[in-house]
């Protein structure tokens, strides 16, 4: 570890790095992080398993990188790390890939850790282990690690995400829903002349990529040109591989693929699935919106968040699968070129929300919060309310608000500005916060300017949604490939549609 002033590294806990060959959206969330941080002149370690094959210390975009162990014996490992450099550490992230790294037994008393939970693996364990060991394992993700995590700040990517942290795993403390980033912006692509669908990711059983498989062979005996690429290698390769076969399913395979080559397959797609069921925020569906390809996704934790139905792509409902009747909608829909531009533009400007610099500014804003909680607790104050997952929505006139406005902002706290109107997004607020801060802004809560909403979950996300827009809706598969827009072209003309 870099030689580092007392107290002042930012460590970041992860079972796994970028370079581990299972790396997936959670890795690459924690590499984004450190490489934002130590951008701003953070000193950051990440700390990892070692897989074959790999340095046991390493520099990587400003941060250092510490490897040991194995899947397992990297959070005992971890523990005694932090206890031999406990003297250097300012903050520490804390990942809970199902089982967290507790880190809290062993820092110092002053040392904020915010917990980073992707989702919840609860009914994970449940199907993928041994009864005993998935009892262990639910135990550690739930009871365990609500008490030693008891009242700190958590991290997650979606309201979704912050629901069931709330409802199944009961944590008490504050939850800030922080999203990914993308690394696509401004791929530019022309698009495949047929239809054609590209998957980014891993090829893991959790993917549910099979279900895809199966599904695009009934979309390509609909649409036969319609063309499947599988970009990503993963454990079930030769599993997909047999299957396609078997459905007689045309899929072209990719594996890996370099990020040049990767965003130029992904800017000629005209449409991205994922097949999951849920708990996920979905990096790759968010870097194709900001590629201009809208997604397809069931409607399951997560995923809801990530899709805007009829806006960035379209949600599956229902208990069964209904993959290949959505997507031969989509793409019949999708043909129209007009429609096309359309739902792109909206799906660029939906992700143009969610970069890595606004990732890691919600990462150090539930950093700051949980040092604030710490340091009211160490001089003896009462834990101020927690387990109130109320966001309030204050807008207010530029006008009417004095010029140090931005020293009412509490920790947590999210203020912005187009120089004529201020909103804050107020977390765990009731209506005495609000008066509050309207006190310390000097400005009388009945102030004609002064609004005070409950937020959604697209305030939540960044912004609104585009709901004075009409949505695109699909197709019938009988139907000629053109689509509805509210039932009227962008230009404002009116559709004929086939009878």
């Amino acid at each position: 570890m870099r030689r580092a002033a007392r107290g002042s590294a930012v460590v970041v806990l992860n079972w796994r790095d970028r370079r581990h060959p299972a790396a997936g959206g959670a890795e690459l969330y924690c590499q984004r992080v450190a490489r934002e941080l130590a951008g701003r002149g953070r000193s950051v370690v990440l700390v990892t398993s070692r897989p074959a094959g790999t340095a046991a210390r390493e520099s990587l975009d400003g941060y250092s990188v510490r490897r040991m162990g194995s899947w397992w014996s990297v959070y005992p490992l971890a523990l005694l790390w932090l206890v031999r450099h406990r003297s250097s550490i300012g903050q520490v992230v804390d990942s809970q890939n199902g089982i967290p790294f507790f880190s809290p037994l062993v820092v110092g008393r002053r040392t904020p850790v915010v917990l980073l939970v992707h989702h919840v693996h609860q009914d994970r364990f449940a199907r993928a282990l041994h009864p005993l060991a998935a009892r262990l394992a639910r135990w550690l993700e739930g009871p365990a690690s609500r008490r030693a995590y008891r009242h700190r700040t958590v991290v997650v990517l979606s309201p979704s995400a912050r629901t069931q942290v709330r409802r199944r795993l009961r944590f008490d403390g504050a939850i800030s829903v922080v999203p990914t980033g993308a690394d696509t912006f401004g791929v530019r692509s022309e698009r495949s002349a047929t239809p054609r669908v590209v998957v980014v990711g891993r090829l893991a059983a959790d993917k549910r990529l099979g279900s895809l498989v199966d599904a695009m062979a009934e979309v390509q005996r609909r649409l036969p040109d319609a063309e499947l690429h599988l970009v990503g290698e993963g454990p079930v390769r030769r599993e997909l591989e047999q299957r396609v076969e078997a459905a007689g399913a045309r899929v072209v395979f990719h594996g890996h693929l370099p990020d040049t080559e990767r965003d130029a397959l992904l800017g000629t797609a005209w449409l991205t699935v994922s097949a999951s069921d849920g708990g996920d925020w979905a990096v790759s569906l968010v870097e194709a919106n900001a590629a201009g390809v809208p997604a397809v996704a069931r409607r399951v934790s997560g995923l809801r968040d990530t899709v805007r139905h009829g806006e960035t792509g379209w949600l599956v409902d229902g208990p069964g699968d209904g993959l290949a009747e959505v997507i031969t909608r989509a793409l019949l829909t999708l043909a129209d070129p007009v429609v096309a531009g359309v739902v792109g533009a909206r799906a660029r400007a939906w992700a143009a929300r969610f970069t890595w610099a606004r990732t890691a500014d919600g990462v150090q804003q539930a950093l700051d919060a949980e040092q604030v909680r710490l340091e009211r607790r160490l001089r003896g104050e009462r834990e101020r309310r927690t387990g109130n997952d109320l966001v309030v929505v204050l807008s207010a006139a530029r006008s009417a608000l004095p010029a140090d406005w931005p020293s009412s902002r509490r920790a947590g706290d999210v203020w912005v500005s187009d120089g004529t109107t201020v909103r804050a997004l107020l977390a765990g607020a009731d209506e005495g916060d609000v008066e509050a801060v309207l006190a310390r802004l000097g400005i009388r809560r009945d102030d004609p300017s002064i609004s005070v909403l409950v937020a959604r979950h697209a305030d939540l996300l960044g912004g609104r949604h585009l709901l004075d827009e009409p949505g695109v809706e699909l197709v019938e598969v009988a139907g000629h490939p053109t689509a509805a827009l509210g039932n009227q072209r962008p230009d404002g003309r009116g559709r004929r549609h086939a009878a």
